[in-house]
């Protein structure tokens, strides 16, 4: 449960527990994954459920949990750099009170020997495979909430605060015809700027109203979306954590390239607009340089939290 202090599992141990595809149950192990054997970490998350984007839908799954802070560096997955939260099968971690059986990076551990990559190129990772880690969850499945509730993903006020607000957005799309899911523009081509900003640098999230002159009808710029989860951060600044110059697309399995793309510290997604309680998998939001400004020396910093919806 979250707060538990876990040991990840031998390298050795967990092989045995992955098939030829180097997955247990649809869920790959991936060699970014193998550092932490033998480490001890925090449970931050279980999750009962997940987004993901290959039908852009909620999906169930089990048996997972989230360690805290441990995301994927990209580094055998052609350089991905979305940052996402590694998910942990049970299988593969010992409760605090095992011993750790392997010293921490296992030097004399057997090599990654599973594929990354199908025979026409395409990567295979965590994200790639969740349609096929997970189940359908049903519209009517009511215990989706006390499973949340239950596993302590989110606590009864934070579930029915989110649950409230999607059921507002999908009221306020019948009465004015706004999109719930998105910020609407009205650009028949998108502007771009390049700001060439850098790990570190604080910005400045423009306001709505100036995103929303960026944006095309469908909510994108050059592609990319805004979506009503990154409203809240309008007008707040933060800091740069790293370029997105490369991503691999969930839907296609390949990576694709970004222009003037960033992402920030410790901006990530709830979900809000899902009917479910919005999405555990905490997400990074992508920035194009156009909806940010860079501060200046003499401008201050402000780091109160995003408004509450």
């Amino acid at each position: 449960m979250p707060g538990e202090l876990v040991s990840v599992r031998s390298w050795r141990e967990i092989c045995s527990s992955l098939d030829e595809n180097g997955m247990m149950e649809g869920l790959p192990f991936m060699p970014e994954m193998k550092i932490y054997c033998g480490e001890r970490f925090p449970l931050s998350r279980r999750l009962e459920r997940t987004c993901e984007e290959t039908e852009g839908g909620m999906r169930r799954i089990r048996n997972v949990v989230f360690l805290d802070g441990l995301r994927c560096d990209g580094s055998w997955h052609g350089g991905c750099g979305k940052g996402c939260m590694i998910f942990w099968k049970d299988a593969w971690l010992e409760g605090k009170e095992s011993a750790v059986s392997t010293p921490p990076g296992e030097a004399r551990a057997p090599e990654f020997n599973f594929p990354i990559q199908s025979r026409n190129g395409e990567y295979i990772c965590q994200s790639t495979e969740l349609i096929r880690a997970t189940s359908r969850l049903s519209a009517w499945d009511l215990r989706s909430y006390i499973r949340d509730i239950q596993a302590r993903t989110y606590s009864p006020a934070r579930l029915s605060r989110i649950l409230s607000h999607a059921i507002f957005l999908r009221l306020r799309k019948c009465v004015t015809g706004r999109p719930y899911r998105f910020l609407q523009g009205s650009q028949a081509r998108t502007p771009a700027r390049s700001l060439k900003l850098q790990p570190g640098e604080w910005v400045r999230i423009r306001s709505e109203q100036e995103i929303k002159d960026t944006l095309d009808a469908n909510g994108k710029n050059r592609g990319l979306a805004f979506t009503v989860e990154m409203l809240p951060f309008c007008g707040l600044t933060y800091r740069v954590l790293r370029r997105l110059d490369r991503m691999i697309q969930e839907s296609t399995r390949k990576v694709i390239d970004l222009d003037d793309t960033v992402i920030l510290e410790g901006v990530t997604c709830d979900g809000c607009h899902i009917l479910r309680g919005g999405c555990p998998r905490d997400n990074y939001h992508f920035w194009r340089e156009i909806w940010l400004n860079r501060l200046t020396p003499e401008e201050p910093v402000c780091q109160r939290e995003p408004s509450q919806r």
